[in-house]
């Protein structure tokens, strides 16, 4: 968290602003600019997008089967979900417009991903799944998090671990792996193992790939276990860049629409090309001062806010001290 309660801006605050997780890490470091236009303003394209809605549907299928099994049946069952939730953005006659990432093609999936995992469930027990909660990571910090799932071995190992469900557009390469292995995300997942049971007994985080192609699936796991060393290279990243968060609302709490541009939450020009190319790149060229423009998002933008602590969740952790895990919540 990041108290702002005794602060003011140029502009209206948000409770969401105190909530830190991976996901707004991410954005922040990509570029701190483009995390003002999504996180500070809460500008949301009103245009859905399917990548991310197919990746929440695939999320809603994976855990029905990690709870009920990969028969027929429950892929069955687990497509149902995965229609109801991805038919809540996306009508029928939009499915030919997305290439591999399709309900049709994801149905074949769920099944040919039954039968090579089939196994799973006599290897595993599944504690918990769709998690959200908090972690301390110093003694007056938390990150929050959202975790898609934590198991327990079977077979006299009692090692714990997590699946963390990735879906990907074309085949699954090492490069791709690759992006995983630094990740903030990653990191926040292992922490959150390492705080629940004793070190010795932690198994790490598997990236559950799943590559959709045209006319087949690429599924292929890759195992990640961070050790304490690496462990302490992930905190001190995560309280970097949260103090320079903590320095950009100092920052803008001490501008004002009048001044020249904005300094607070700066422009990394580098990454304006990353993922398909950053949707406020206009504004930033535009704009010197931002504080100026945005009364009222543009066109084709709507004022939401990413909260981890308002999705789909089936535990609830807060693993503060004197929190608790609440299941099917």
């Amino acid at each position: 968290m990041i108290d702002i309660s005794n602060m003011t801006f140029p502009i209206q605050s948000y409770p969401e602003w105190e909530v830190i997780d991976s996901s707004k890490l991410n954005d922040y470091i990509l570029c701190s600019r483009m995390y003002f236009f999504i996180h500070i303003l809460g500008w949301k394209s009103t245009s859905p997008r399917n990548d991310l809605k197919f990746g929440e549907a695939w999320h809603v299928a994976m855990e029905h089967l990690l709870l009920h099994g990969y028969s027929n049946k429950s892929v069955v069952d687990a497509y149902d979900k995965f229609l109801e939730c991805y038919r809540e953005e996306f009508d029928e006659e939009s499915d030919e417009l997305f290439g591999a990432k399709t309900p049709n093609n994801a149905l074949k999936a769920l099944a040919q991903y039954s039968n090579k995992y089939e196994r799973d469930l006599d290897e595993l027990e599944i504690l918990y799944t769709e998690i959200v909660g908090t972690v301390p990571i110093t003694s007056s910090q938390v990150l929050h998090f959202k975790m898609d799932s934590i198991f327990r071995q079977r077979g006299g190992a009692n090692l714990y671990g997590s699946f963390e469900h990735k879906t990907k557009g074309g085949g699954i390469s090492q490069s791709w792996f690759n992006t995983w292995l630094m990740s903030i995300q990653i990191g926040t997942y292992h922490h959150v193992l390492y705080c629940l049971y004793p070190e010795n007994v932690v198994d790490g985080v598997k990236i559950n790939g799943a590559g959709f192609l045209k006319t087949k699936f690429d599924f292929q796991r890759l195992p990640i276990k961070k050790t304490r060393p690496q462990m302490q290279v992930w905190l001190s990243i995560v309280l970097k860049y949260i103090d320079d968060m903590k320095r950009d609302l100092d920052m803008l709490s001490e501008s004002d629409a009048s001044d020249n541009l904005l300094d607070a939450f700066a422009h990394r020009p580098q990454a304006c090309d990353k993922w398909w190319g950053c949707p406020f790149l206009d504004y930033c060229i535009s704009w010197p001062n931002p504080l100026r423009e945005c009364d009222e998002p543009p066109m084709g933008y709507k004022v939401e806010f990413w909260d981890p602590r308002r999705e789909r969740a089936t535990t609830k952790m807060d693993l503060t001290e004197g929190g608790g895990i609440k299941k099917d919540v």
